[in-house]
């Protein structure tokens, strides 16, 4: 389990120091840098976005890491990286993926000039409307901005993010690895992320649309409740069948399908019939807008963000006060002002960017 000390910080040491350590550079560490194996946890990005075809996505992603395009279908491919291993560029769009994996299995030399003609306009609209999705391979947490150069080279080949229309909802996901299985780990940032989770969609300032569709809705009140009433000792498999039985869908801001999947996958089949599901031993962050247009942009803020939850969840002392101040503003009959504890959210995130 992770192991923080009861006054918020490290044993021994003051609050802000806790925050100053969890600075590398740009990038905020983990409050909990390793896993329960000692090893430093790591990270994997996905970044939906227009304006580039397939094979010029990959080409400039190869480039930027020093890696080698490996085509696979004309809606996805690879970039093969010799330490870190596959970055995945993929056309955002089942039915296309579908179509061109089976003209690539059953072509037999014979030109067929139908499919040809569907796959180009496929890849045509996917330019304007579907976005292309860059799956990254996991990385240390503390070596996250070597990616930078992937951001900036996609950026500068044209490369469109949420802002940039109207139309556009393109999210970026962070898929961080969990630093143990156990129940108190589990609780920890269960109730992390749902004392935070609305500041969350405030602090990413997530676009309008995006909140509009359902691919991020926020975890049902009634979920939060259930969670407020955890104990560290509360068993795994209860954690894992509250989620399912109110969560039973990849749409969530936090989506710990893949997590419990790796845990238990025949208790997330019985429940969830989703192919796209896959299991890793991960966070499945989806709140954050990937705006890679904008020449100020990378992944570093929304990585620091989501390290508010990675704090919470180490300082068990903050958490408990904060779960408090929600369980008695979830009593209120109304509610016409924000919740009281965002304010020390926003003031302990201004003191992590700024130490």
């Amino acid at each position: 389990m992770i192991g923080p000390s009861e006054s918020g910080g490290l044993p021994g040491k003051p609050a802000a120091f806790f925050l100053e350590l969890m600075m590398h550079n740009k990038y905020a560490k983990p409050a909990c840098l390793k896993n329960a194996k000692g090893q430093v946890r790591r990270v994997g990005f996905e970044l939906e976005f227009a304006g580039l075809d397939l094979k010029t996505a990959a080409t400039v992603l190869a480039q930027a890491v020093r890696g080698s395009v490996e085509e696979d279908t004309q809606a996805e491919c690879k970039v093969k990286h010799p330490d870190w291993g596959d970055f995945k560029i993929e056309l955002d769009w089942q039915f296309g993926k579908t179509l061109a994996r089976r003209r690539l299995e059953e072509k037999d030399g014979v030109e067929n000039a139908t499919e040809d003609a569907i796959l180009g306009l496929l890849t045509d609209v996917a330019r304007q409307i579907v976005p292309l999705e860059v799956v990254c391979p996991p990385v240390p947490a503390d070596q996250l901005a070597t990616l930078d150069p992937m951001v900036s080279a996609l950026r500068s080949a044209g490369a469109l993010g949420t802002s940039d229309s109207l139309i556009y909802a393109f999210g970026l996901h962070i898929n961080t690895e969990i630093p143990d299985f156990d129940s108190a780990t589990l609780v920890a940032y269960l109730k992390a992320y749902c004392v935070a989770q609305n500041w969350l969609v405030k602090a990413h300032r997530v676009d309008m649309l995006r909140r509009l569709t359902p691919y991020i809705d926020p975890y049902p009140k009634r979920y939060m409740q259930t969670v407020m009433g955890y104990s560290p000792d509360t068993p795994v498999q209860q954690i894992m069948d509250d989620y399912l039985a109110h969560n039973p869908t990849r749409n969530r801001g936090l989506d710990l399908l893949p997590l419990f999947k790796h845990m238990d996958p025949d208790r997330v089949l019985a429940a969830v019939h989703d192919e796209r599901v896959n299991a890793r031993p991960t966070f499945h962050y989806r709140l954050p807008n990937c705006e890679i247009e904008q020449p100020d942009w990378g992944l570093t803020e929304s990585w620091n963000i989501w390290c508010m939850v990675e704090y919470l969840a180490a300082t068990p002392a903050v958490l408990k006060s904060m779960c408090e101040q929600w369980t008695a503003y979830d009593q209120n009959l109304i509610n016409l002002q924000e919740e009281p504890w965002h304010t020390e959210l926003t003031q302990i995130h201004g003191e992590l960017l700024s130490a």
